[in-house]
């Protein structure tokens, strides 16, 4: 209850700014994940503040919406719920004769599969799939080929996006292009662009000559789904009427730049770009002329057609959707 007492104490400082003047507490800071599992406990220890005369410097903590009153504790655990949404866990320092200070972390719990974080897919049950190591991949005939309807989510390879393996049911996983290859299930492939182009052709946007733009085939490709309950596509203006007539259920998950590999396989500083504005497939054409580089294909919340880019096989990082002969 001391404890309790000082840290309110210490906040109540600042309301008494006109008549006293106090030190402020500073460096506060925490690790904690931005993606937990439904259920998870997360240990965070607060560093980085140091009590300029050497006296202990107290802690509490509180998760909202979760906590309607402060935990005074230095190390602390907290167990997540299993609803689906963002949390803010928050950290305050506090010492007698001192403004306390804070920080905050966002932490959203997230799960996999068509009741899991991602909804409004126009993906059922019922539809077409193959299950591979738990994952179910659902898939569309298209043209002659049949193609994946989510994005590949092996763990054999790839990066989970914010590197949490958490992630890789939600969002599938990240690809250099050398792992893209070989990442597929059993009869399935990585698409050649030749694919691509017979995609683009099936649903009505025809091109004469590779690696040229599919236009206007962005509100075909996308479904305008949502995360943990917030629509997605809010800010794709420019892609107009969103149908995902190509039932193909394309959703902007980014891309990754990943940097080295360790020697156990492992990206020792993965970072993610683009994340519900940018959509980074890869194909399996190298580029001619342009050793270590291949190419992929993409979409940009600023507009309506689905592009093509260049990307180095070893540290970028994109999204794959598999193929196979129609069946």
């Amino acid at each position: 209850m001391l404890v309790a007492a000082l840290f309110l104490a210490a906040v109540s400082c600042k309301d008494e700014e006109e008549t006293e003047t106090l030190p402020e507490l500073s460096g506060l800071r925490f690790d904690c994940p931005s993606f937990v599992a439904p259920g998870q406990a997360v240990r965070m220890t607060p560093r980085g503040v140091e009590h300029p005369e050497g006296l202990p410097v107290g802690y509490a903590w509180k998760v909202t919406p979760t906590m309607s009153t402060f935990d005074t504790t230095d190390v602390y655990v907290h167990w997540f719920s299993d609803t689906l949404q963002t949390y803010t866990v928050s950290c305050y320092a506090f010492a007698e004769g001192y403004y306390s200070s804070s920080v905050s972390r966002e932490v959203a719990v997230v799960k996999g599969g068509l009741d899991g974080s991602i909804t409004k897919t126009g993906i059922r049950s019922s539809d077409k799939k193959i299950t591979v190591d738990g994952v179910d991949y659902y898939y569309q005939k298209i043209g002659g080929l049949d193609w994946f309807r989510n994005n590949l989510a092996s763990k054999s390879c790839g990066t989970p996006y914010a590197n949490l393996d958490v992630m890789t049911d939600v969002f599938g996983r990240f690809y250099n292009y050398n792992e893209a290859m070989t990442a597929c299930p059993d009869g399935w492939r990585l698409p050649t662009e030749d694919d691509w182009m017979s995609l683009a052709e099936a649903i009505g946007s025809p091109v004469s000559e590779k690696y040229a733009p599919f236009d206007d085939v962005a509100s075909k490709l996308l479904v305008n789904a949502a995360f943990n309950g917030v629509s997605i596509l809010e800010y794709w203006p420019v892609v107009g009427d969103v149908t995902n007539s190509s039932r193909l259920s394309m959703v902007p998950f980014g891309y990754a730049n990943l940097g080295n590999m360790n020697s156990d396989g492992k990206f020792t500083n993965p970072s993610f770009d683009g994340v519900f504005e940018y959509v980074a497939m890869w194909t399996a054409d190298k580029v001619n002329g342009e050793e270590g580089m291949a190419y992929y294909r993409y979409m940009i919340s600023d507009q309506p057609e689905m592009l093509v880019g260049k990307g180095d096989m070893n540290t970028f990082g994109a999204s794959v959707r598999c193929v196979r002969d129609a069946q």
